[in-house]
Order: structure tokens, then sequence, then C-alpha cells
């Protein structure tokens, strides 16, 4: 078997691009399955050893105080997986905290929707004097608006509106006292 000469860092930090890919092609594959231990997911380790080669042609000054070029280079892969499992973290705590926090607002529309539909077809089962001065009640009118507006006395929009009530807090129970009517 032939042994390759080193690499030559001195041309390296020169710029000397063949003595960079020389390294690239003689490190890539075990810098890969180095990085596999730690991120398990080929395209990541593939990604992080890319960038350190990157890292590695833009800051080829810093090699001249460099002694073991492997060491440094599985040190670069290591510390690059460390900051890709924190940054994984990171973004999987975030997006379970985004998840619980959709899963709370999307209950609290259900049960807004829900509420507001059982409170409707009570409503709607109401007698039809109540049923109209409840729903113009709800809707926001005052007692005399409603008054005018069915030509009926403000006494009468008063009792109907008591009736209606009395017969939601029948029906709904507790859930009527969420109510304010």
């Amino acid at each position: 078997m032939i042994e390759e000469p080193p690499i030559d860092i001195g041309r390296l930090i020169g710029g000397d691009e063949n003595v960079f890919q020389a390294l690239f092609v003689d490190y890539y594959p075990s810098l890969i399955s180095f990085a596999m231990k730690y991120v398990e997911r080929e395209e990541a380790a593939q990604d992080i050893v890319q960038d350190v080669f990157v890292k590695v042609w833009e800051t080829r000054e810093k090699l001249r105080g460099v002694e073991n070029l492997s060491a440094y280079l599985y040190q670069m892969v290591r510390f690059k997986c460390f900051n890709h499992l924190r940054a994984e973290k990171i973004r999987h705590d975030a997006t379970r905290s985004f998840t619980e926090e959709m899963d709370v607002v999307e209950m609290n529309e259900y049960i807004k929707e829900e509420t507001f539909r059982i409170v409707m077809s009570i409503v709607e089962e109401l007698p039809p004097g109540s049923r109209n001065v409840f729903s113009r009640a709800i809707q926001g009118y005052s007692a005399k608006e409603i008054a005018e507006e069915l030509g009926i006395t403000i006494e009468t929009v008063k009792k109907q509106k008591q009736n209606a009530r009395r017969v939601l807090k029948e029906r709904l129970g507790n859930l009527f006292t969420f109510f304010w009517l």
C-alpha cells in the first residue's frame, strides 16, 4: 500500500486549492462517520462536515498554530455536532411549546363555538316573544330599543328577558353562570 504524504499546511494556508481538495478527499468520509455518532442523520452529518471544511478554508490563516490537523478537524466536527444538537433541542422545545399553545387555543375555540351552538339551540326553543327579545338583547340592543322595534313596552321586554334567562339557567345549569346576560 502506498502511503500518501501528509498535508502541507503551509501550502494550505497559502491558498493552494489542490492541497485543500486533497485534505477534503482524505478526511471527508471519516469525518462524516464521526459526525454520525453524534447527530445520527447522514444529511445533518454531511452538512456539518461541509461547514467545517468551508470554515477551514475561510480561516486557513489560523492553521499556523495547529500542530495536529487531524485532531483539529475532528474537534471542529465535534463542536459543530454539539451546536447542531443544541439548536435542534431549542427548535424542538419551541415547536413543542407552540404546538401545546396551539392545542390550548384550538381547544378554547372549540369550547367557545360549542357553547355558542348549545346556547343558540336553546334560544331557538324559546317561545317566539322571549326568543325575539333575547336575540336582540344578546346583540347589544337596549330594552328601550327592543321595545320600540317590536312595538311592546319596556316592562314586557324585561319580563321576556327574565323568562329567557330562567329557561337558559334551567337548561344550561352551571354553564349559565359564565354568561353575562
